[in-house]
């Protein structure tokens, strides 16, 4: 099997001829996080992503994950510029898949406009750009509106092994038990999750599967990342972009009001762009997601490993023993137990 690294990029794009034949080419990896290798290749003006998913991912604890996940994430991504270009939506996309490797489990997409930031490293350096957290509300709502009704992303997406493997297993049941006070609350989150049948799920909806094109006007926002793509449940994706959001307003105290303000204006164009009401099945579900990011297999790498990692623990525990309903209510959780 060809392993994709820096080394073995270029010759390997040669090898199945996407290259141009008189390219001088080099490659910088992107990293890809903790569960794939992400290679950037460029030759005079152009540019490919190379992406091949770990089978074991990098982490402490012991995480195995199928590699077949790449060709979930290809079919996703073609789904979402399908059903993003049917929308309407200005500026938003994802990138083109040009070729799948199904034997060495590789995709080879287009690159993301350089300058491209990602949304993330905006909000860790303070900067909460309202209007993108509202537009993305709006995309989500609006890609997971059409593709619910849309019987042949369905069909596409029945599979769910690989969302066990990469969220319910390491987020949920390992959070559950380091917590059996209130193990049962969370078991029975992840099997309603888990057993969602409304729409496409993105999975790993976050500010990190985002970039933002500011060249253009509007910036454009390129959403990626989709090796958890799945046919469930809405309120994982709803849930899982409002936890980061709140995490960092927990991170960054001195800012919260622009964070919550930011979750304040996902949720509700989100809200505004669907025809279910999931709020109180999303506060659940965030909960869970926070709670996992202090006790599951990936902790939260920014927040200190003692009173940051302490104070979303606090809050995602009494979210889920109260039985907190709303986003303004888990707000206010936030803002009673964060801060110094």
């Amino acid at each position: 099997m060809v392993q994709i690294d820096p080394d073995t990029a270029v010759g390997y794009l040669n090898e199945i001829g996407i290259l141009p034949v008189d390219a001088t080419a080099s490659s910088e990896s992107l990293g890809g996080g903790i569960s794939n290798n992400v290679i950037m290749v460029r030759w005079g003006e152009g540019c490919l992503v190379v992406k091949q998913p770990l089978d074991k991912l990098n982490v402490e604890m012991d995480w195995p994950a199928d590699p077949h996940r790449i060709h979930i994430e290809a079919n996703a991504l073609r789904t979402y510029r399908r059903l993003l270009a049917i929308s309407g939506l200005e500026g938003a996309s994802a990138p083109e898949v040009l070729h799948e490797d199904q034997v060495n489990h590789i995709i080879v997409m287009e690159c993301i406009p350089s300058g491209s930031q990602m949304w993330k490293s905006e909000l860790l350096s303070g900067v909460v750009d309202l209007d993108v957290a509202e537009r993305l509300g709006s995309l989500l709502g609006s890609v997971e509106t059409l593709a619910s009704r849309d019987p042949d992303v369905r069909s596409m997406f029945t599979f769910k092994d690989h969302f066990d493997e990469l969220r319910i297993d390491p987020y949920h049941r390992t959070a559950a038990s380091v917590n059996p006070d209130i193990a049962e609350l969370i078991l029975e989150e992840a099997e309603t999750v888990f057993s969602g049948e409304m729409t496409i799920v993105h999975g790993d909806y976050s500010p990190k599967s985002v970039l933002v094109e500011r060249s253009t006007r509007p910036p454009r926002l390129w959403v990626f990342d989709m090796e958890v793509a799945h046919w469930g449940d809405p309120s994982f994706d709803t849930g899982f972009m409002l936890n980061h959001l709140l995490m960092k307003a927990v991170y960054l105290w001195e800012i919260r009001d622009d964070f919550l303000e930011a979750a304040h204006r996902f949720w509700n164009a989100y809200d505004g762009s669907v025809e279910w009401d999931i709020e109180s099945r999303t506060v659940r579900e965030l909960g869970c997601l926070m709670l996992a990011r202090a006790d599951g297999k990936s902790p939260v790498e920014y927040l200190d490993s003692g009173a940051g990692v302490n104070t979303i623990r606090r809050i995602a525990r009494r979210s889920i023993k109260e039985g907190i309903g709303t986003i303004d209510e888990y707000i206010q959780l936030v803002m009673e137990e964060g801060g110094p």
